[in-house]
């Protein structure tokens, strides 16, 4: 198996590419978010704590999405 990365510019290319997983042939990969742009999202100063808590959180987002 390889893996390649696309960018997609139609949502109809979407949807041929869901289409195709559902028929087995292919397995869509959902990039996570870089954690520079988690940085982006914080509004105010969080402890070590929340900001594990909150990464935790995208991360276990991010299995759902894949699973």
């Amino acid at each position: 198996m390889k893996t390649i990365e696309i960018e997609i510019t139609d949502d109809k290319a979407l949807k041929l590419l869901l289409d195709m997983e559902e028929m087995h042939l292919i397995k869509v990969i959902r990039n996570q978010r870089p954690l520079s742009d988690l940085r982006k999202q914080i509004k105010s100063p969080m402890t070590d704590q929340e900001i594990d808590s909150r990464l935790n959180t995208l991360r276990n987002e991010g299995r759902e999405i894949s699973d």
